[in-house]
């Protein structure tokens, strides 16, 4: 599936209302992503980052982080105003920028590294591979990052349960997998890395780590009486001091866009 625009137009709308529970609800990623990216690319604080389709900022505050600067490309105006509430304290090296992944506004051989979090299914793939290799330097690199939530595990499938009840609409966009980054990369392999990660939730957490995903009712929705009921139910059997855990397996996939 080279691009996915038609399954998308309606991106905007399906994450319009959810930037707050986006930003303080959804995981953020280990630090140990920044670590690999400085051992295999010679990543440092020079290094001039765009984060596509950056959201509320979460994958952009890794590198901010780290003392680098990053344009943080993003088309949904909610979500960009979370992220500048979020990231307000790097403000001398946060750019917020309004764009896509298929026009970014930036400027041509401007940027280092391209980076994507929980965003690359989005996308149109062959014209968004056309404009990062526009905006990256010769030697840029392209970094994808996914929080993959795993599948078995008491927590984790009856957290999928209440998904399988309540969801609707689902986008029909690929499956981000090692096939299809490959092809991305106009069928040049990247490195894969992956590696643990968790989040902690109380009552409220899981309610909004559910609330932020597009597919799932707005928050208000009648069925939100019901889905919290399924949610009790998950900490009656699982909670531990009012916390349970959902873990993952965080992906990144590092890579160059050769030329055609």
């Amino acid at each position: 599936m080279e691009g996915n625009e038609a399954d998308t137009k309606g991106f905007l709308d399906r994450f319009q209302g959810r930037a707050a529970v986006y930003s303080k609800y959804r995981p953020t990623y280990p630090g140990e992503v920044l670590l690999v990216v400085k051992r295999e690319l010679g990543f440092d604080q020079e290094s001039v980052v765009a984060d596509i389709g950056s959201g509320t900022g979460i994958l952009s505050e890794l590198f901010l982080e780290n003392g680098s600067k990053v344009y943080c490309v993003e088309p949904n105006e909610d979500m960009r105003r979370a992220a500048g509430e979020r990231l307000r304290r790097y403000s001398a090296r946060y750019i917020s920028v309004d764009g896509t992944a298929e026009a970014t506004n930036l400027r041509t051989g401007s940027i280092d590294l391209v980076a994507v979090g929980q965003a690359l299914h989005w996308f149109d793939a062959g014209k968004a591979r056309a404009e990062f290799a526009r905006i990256l330097t010769k030697q840029g690199c392209v970094a994808v990052v996914y929080n993959q939530r795993r599948i078995e595990g008491g927590v984790e499938e009856s957290y999928a349960r209440v998904i399988d009840r309540f969801a609707k609409n689902r986008a029909a966009v690929p499956d981000v997998d090692d096939l299809y980054v490959t092809r991305f990369l106009n069928n040049r392999e990247p490195k894969k890395f992956v590696m643990p990660n968790s989040q902690s939730l109380d009552l409220q957490g899981m309610l909004g780590r559910l609330a932020s995903a597009s597919y799932m009712p707005p928050q208000g929705d009648k069925k939100w009486a019901e889905i919290e009921r399924e949610v009790r139910g998950i900490f009656d059997e699982h909670g531990d001091g009012g916390v349970v855990t959902l873990h993952y397996d965080t992906i990144l996939y590092l890579g160059r866009i050769p030329g055609d």
